[in-house]
Parts: C-alpha cells; structure tokens; sequence
C-alpha cells in the first residue's frame, strides 16, 4: 500500500488505540495498561501503521525467547484487505528472525472467520481451543506460526 509507514508506537499513541479498540471490540485496554506496556515492559513491542501521516492501526507482541506472542492487532475497517495487516505481520516477523524467534502464537475468537482465514494465510495453525477466553464466554482458538528460530 502506498505511504503505508509503520513506526514504535508511543504514549501520544494510547488515545488512539483506546478509541479504536472501543469501537471495534466494546472495550479496551486502560490507559494505564498500555501505558506500562509501552514504557516498562521489556518484552513487549508495539508499532503503529500509519498512512499519509495517519494512525489506520497496530500491533503488539510480547517476545518471550524462544517464543513470541501477538497480544493485539488490529485495522480500521476503511483499511481492511489492502496489506495492511500483512504488512505488520511482516515488521513482526522481521522482529521475531531478529531475536530468534522459533514459533509465534495468537487467540482469536472462534467466530471471527475473516481474521482466521488470514492468519491460515500467513501459516498458522490452530493448535487448540482456549475455553471462555473472552470476557462474554467465547472460546478463542490459539494459533502458532512456527518461524524456525
């Protein structure tokens, strides 16, 4: 995608995720939360996607040697099936070869099908179910990608 730029996310981030997760999941995670996520946690990596300038979406990994979890994605829907979220996996996998990542891992909610059509995609594979995973009861498949370290 053209002018697609996606950099660290920062604090001047937070209102935006906040916005976006509320309207797109029904609730997010606090200010406080990601705030501590983006300044004290080691482990974690956050990037924004930006096009022209523009905040469109992100995501957020916890490395976690050998292994790395993707803790949030997610695309305004204006944006969707354009690259975009390819495009972050990508920057994560770059992240993951670096570090010597040997499998990453995901939830998504069983009933989101377009997002699990993706990531099969991108070659992950459910490899179980997480029972009532989601605050409404929902189960959430996991799902591995193995990088090979």
């Amino acid at each position: 995608m053209d002018n697609l730029t996606i950099r660290k996310m920062d604090v001047s981030d937070i209102r935006f995720v906040d916005q976006a997760e509320r309207q797109e999941f029904g609730k997010s995670l606090s200010d406080k939360t990601l705030s501590h996520e983006l300044l004290y946690n080691s482990l974690a990596y956050y990037f924004m996607a930006l096009i022209n300038h523009q905040r469109i979406g992100y995501i957020g990994v916890w490395i976690t040697e050998p292994n790395a979890e993707i803790t949030t994605i997610m695309v305004l829907p204006a944006y969707r099936n354009k690259g975009v979220g390819k495009a972050l996996l990508d920057f994560v996998y770059t992240l993951c070869h670096k570090n010597r990542v040997e499998a990453l891992t995901l939830e998504v909610r069983v009933s989101n099908h377009n997002a699990i059509e993706f990531y099969r995609k991108e070659g992950f594979k459910v490899v179980s179910i997480r029972g009532k995973y989601y605050d409404n009861g929902e189960d959430a498949y996991l799902m591995v990608k193995h990088l090979g370290g």
